[in-house]
């Protein structure tokens, strides 16, 4: 007679018995997750810098848990990190989660709870991180744009603050972040060279669109056009720019833009009544207002 196999499969959890050609599976319920378990999965993921897998075992995550996530993925992680159980009931454990962080030891309160379905950790993980910068309207923090002034819940890590946008402004500092930490931190924003090559394009523009004819003298265009000692009436205005007003820097909230060459020629009446074109030179034109750092780049406003 020919010979009939027996095979046992085991599965995540499920028994298979194959007798006799016959299959008897028998499912088993998964191990149950202990508290210590989560915490030290929580623990894990700080070390691991990963965001997600932390987040995942927070109880009713915020909505600014994904932009924690974000800011960690640009974060250096914690060094170490310890949990120890300090008191536990059927629906809560207490731990002490110790850290270690550039240097610096901290222990912080981590309280776990059950929620019906497994062990999850609803406090003792976030610290706050309050941000403000002298230019711009944002910063980054680790791998996130961080609205500025505002502040932000973090994982703990070692976050680099900078200036945003980092093309268009200078400006770092770094802060570790403990469970239970509330600092503020300041970004020195100080625009760049590049900052300047874009103001001076910006400069361009606005040039470009002041000095295309005219019946009037354009307004907030830096021009003070004389034709009225010359002429009863003014038929229009044409412009040439011979050179482009220079931006000289960006130091404070104002610039100036200066050292233009503009050609300007009125045509009109004059007071006997004829037809005539008078030109005006001015070797000092000049741009002045205030400008503004965002995420779309950089904006002036002319005074």
């Amino acid at each position: 007679m020919p010979r009939r196999s027996v095979v046992a499969l085991v599965v995540s959890g499920a028994v298979a018995l194959a007798i006799t050609g016959a299959v008897l599976l028998a499912v088993l319920p998964p191990r149950a997750e202990t508290a210590e378990d989560t915490a030290q999965a929580f623990a894990e993921a700080l070390i691991a810098a990963d965001g997600p897998a932390a987040v995942a075992l927070v109880v009713d995550p915020p909505a600014a848990a994904s932009l924690a996530v974000e800011a960690l993925d640009g974060a250096s992680a914690v060094d170490t990190a310890e949990v120890v159980l300090i008191e536990q009931t059927a629906e809560r454990a207490t731990f002490d989660l110790t850290l270690g962080l550039a240097g610096d030891t901290a222990t912080a309160r981590l309280v776990l709870v059950d929620d019906g379905d497994r062990w999850r950790v609803a406090d003792g993980m976030w610290g706050v991180l309050r941000v403000e910068t002298t230019r711009g309207d944002a910063v980054r923090v680790g791998g996130a744009r961080v609205p500025a002034p505002g502040e932000v819940s973090l994982l703990p890590g070692l976050y680099p603050v900078t200036a945003d946008p980092e093309d268009l402004l200078d400006g770092a500092t770094e802060a570790a972040v403990f469970p239970g930490t509330d600092q503020d931190v300041a970004i020195e924003a100080i625009p760049t060279e590049a900052a300047l090559e874009a103001a001076q394009g910006a400069i361009a523009d606005y040039a470009a669109a002041c000095t295309v004819p005219a019946t009037s003298t354009p307004a907030n265009c830096g021009m003070r056009i004389p034709w009225p000692a010359d002429l009863v009436a003014l038929d229009d205005l044409r412009f040439r720019i011979d050179r482009m007003p220079r931006v000289e820097d960006l130091d404070a909230d104002t610039f100036v833009a200066s050292g233009g060459v503009l050609i300007v020629t009125a045509r009109g009446t004059d007071r006997e009544g004829a037809p005539r074109d008078v030109t005006y030179r001015s070797d000092t034109w000049t741009l002045r207002g205030s400008f503004a750092v965002g995420s779309d780049g950089i904006t002036l406003t002319v005074w």
